[in-house]
């Protein structure tokens, strides 16, 4: 048995997936609501026997190391490492794949980086200036510490000398991390130059990038007058999965269960010092599902910390698309909230001028929809009728999204009394701004029932057979898979499964899966997993395997009939037939008929 298998042996998929999600029981199986896309239904299975999950919805499925892929984000040779170090398993016949090596190789060489970083910053002369410069910013020596931060050399290959010279690292590989660049004429220097520097880890804590704050009295070269750097995507980073400070302060997160989201680093650091320390800076411009499917897991509520500008509005009408669409996975809500600091400053000013008042104005957040609301009453006049117009226009379509029956009533009494209108001329705007969602929905439907029309029904009948024989119970599993093993299988791979199957000798689905390719094993699966039944002990009854197999039989008839009459019609079209031709065309005649009588 290889370690693969045995690692996957030592665990219940059940065990591992029921840690991450909600899951019921459902017969035999259990479900529960899937984290890969948004559903109000639990489409989402996961089979004891099998050891796979499915998701009937979105089409995901896989074993326990799939799972951790898709999940955690991890790489297999993670998922693998992961599970054997629960286990207890010590790995050693394993050999990762070349990205699997180029990803532990580039993790390595970032983490030298930040350590190299860290060490000029607080023990190098040539940190003096940044430790000056986050002296002024009032940025402790702990959170220094803490975040790891360092200082990047002026000079054109001070990281290259360390890590090519000294460690031995190829050019090539600190180019795929990120830390240097390449210039048209081959030249390679170093990426970040003259800066204060902030790791960007991943939620497992890893190195997977850098920020870089520009020392304007030290910055040279041709990046001079950018304030922020960052690492550019690579095989670790990615920017729309990054938030800065989560894996630091994710303790503090997850006790507040809620998480501040503001826009820099030494917003961050400066929050934590005021002793606000559920916050996280994301690296991009907007939030992104990424970021909701991973804060999702530890908090129930997201608060932006946003001005009320076009860019703040902007950003809280994408977060509310997004937060919508992912949070339908979650058994509890996704609560989306905003927060917004007096004075037009930000957190880091705040926090570093006046800590009390950062710690109360982060108790007081509102809902997005009311900084929505609050948004239109302060950009129309609500005493006007072009302004109350106006006011609906900008609200109805985020208020139409809301699907909690008494949340929505809130919202519609809210813009009753401030509108002074009737609540039921408040609905009508609503529904008239659900309409292109509904539309929306309708066509993805369609679009979801014309693909499953695209099997021919010998195929579907062949799938609704393969299901029978996968449910069937001791010695008529062997029996029905003979029976189905004399038939002419169209389905892709149809026939090295009935082999594989017939020599299992046995119905029992763990030795089965073991002995199976992957590519077998998500076959069977897919082959068993029927959305209507997975909740219940399916029984297979005589008359329906009879009745699906002469049908079946039926089919394939059907089927040899059309293929002759199209050969005859081709015949008959010539005008004169050749001996060859003819004897040709008599065997099919004969042939036609017989399959007719049969």
């Amino acid at each position: 048995m290889s370690q693969i298998q045995q690692v996957k042996d030592a665990h219940n998929i059940v065990d591992i997936i029921g840690n991450r999600l909600t899951l019921q029981r459902a017969g035999s199986n259990f479900k529960g609501l899937c984290p890969f896309h948004s559903e109000k239904s639990p489409s989402f299975f996961v089979s004891e026997e099998m050891q796979r999950f499915r998701c009937f919805g979105c089409g995901e499925s896989g074993d326990v190391y799939t799972f951790l892929e898709k999940y955690e984000g991890m790489t297999f040779a993670e998922a693998l490492e992961t599970l054997a170090k629960e286990a207890g398993i010590q790995l050693e016949q394993f050999v990762p794949d070349k990205q699997d090596e180029l990803r532990s190789e580039l993790l390595a060489v970032l983490d030298l980086a930040r350590e190299y970083y860290h060490w000029l910053l607080t023990t190098h002369a040539a940190g003096k200036p940044a430790r000056e410069y986050l002296k002024e910013r009032k940025t402790s020596q702990e959170s220094i510490k803490q975040f790891q931060m360092g200082f990047a050399l002026t000079q054109w290959d001070g990281l290259i000398k360390f890590l090519h010279g000294k460690k031995k690292y190829s050019l090539e590989v600190l180019e795929q991390a990120g830390l240097v660049i390449r210039s048209r004429s081959g030249r390679v220097y170093d990426r970040f130059r003259g800066r204060v520097m902030f790791p960007l880890r991943n939620h497992r804590g890893q190195v997977v990038g850098f920020s870089g704050r520009l020392l304007p009295t030290l910055a040279e070269g041709d990046d001079e007058g950018a304030k922020y750097i960052n690492s550019p995507e690579t095989l670790v980073y990615h920017k729309s999965e990054l938030l800065f400070g989560y894996s630091e302060l994710l303790q503090a997160i997850r006790k507040q269960s809620r998480v501040i989201l503001v826009e820099g680093e030494f917003d961050v650091i400066s929050s934590a010092q005021a002793h606000v320390s559920h916050v996280a800076a994301i690296k991009g411009s907007a939030l992104t599902p990424q970021h909701v499917r991973l804060l999702g897991r530890t908090v129930d509520a997201i608060v932006l910390c946003l001005d009320a500008d076009k860019a703040g509005i902007a950003a809280t009408q994408k977060a509310i698309e997004v937060v919508n669409a992912e949070q339908l996975s979650r058994e509890r809500p996704l609560e989306l909230r905003v927060l917004r600091i007096p004075g037009g400053k930000d957190p880091d000013d705040l926090a570093r001028s006046d800590p009390k008042a950062w710690r109360e104005a982060a108790k007081h957040s509102i809902s997005a929809y009311d900084f929505l609301i609050e948004v239109a009453f302060e950009q129309h006049d609500a005493n006007s009728a072009s302004g109350k117009r106006s006011i609906m226009q900008f609200v109805a379509p985020w208020l139409a999204k809301v699907q909690h029956a008494v949340e929505r009533e809130h919202y519609v009494q809210t813009l009753s009394n401030r509108l002074d209108v009737s609540e039921s001329s408040i609905e009508k705007d609503l529904k008239i701004a659900a309409r292109p969602e509904r539309r929306k929905r309708q066509s993805k439907s369609a679009d979801s029932e014309e693909h499953t029309k695209e099997l021919t029904r010998q195929e579907q009948l062949e799938r609704r057979l393969w299901f029978l024989v996968l449910h069937s119970k001791g010695d008529q599993f062997l029996q029905r898979l003979e029976k189905f093993s004399e038939h002419e299988l169209i389905m892709p791979g149809a026939q090295m499964l009935l082999k594989a199957l017939q020599s299992a000798q046995a119905h029992d689905w763990q030795t089965i899966a073991r002995n199976l390719p992957k590519d077998q094993q998500e076959l069977v699966f897919e082959l068993y997993s029927e959305e209507s039944v997975l909740d219940q002990d399916y029984e297979v009854t005589t008359a329906e395997w009879q009745r699906t197999l002469t049908q079946l039989k039926q089919e394939v008839i059907h089927g040899q009939i059309q293929q002759i009459s199209d050969a005859l019609e081709k015949l008959e079209q010539k005008k004169e037939l050749s001996e060859e031709e003819q004897n040709e065309q008599d065997e099919l005649l004969r042939t036609l008929v017989a399959l007719r009588r049969k």
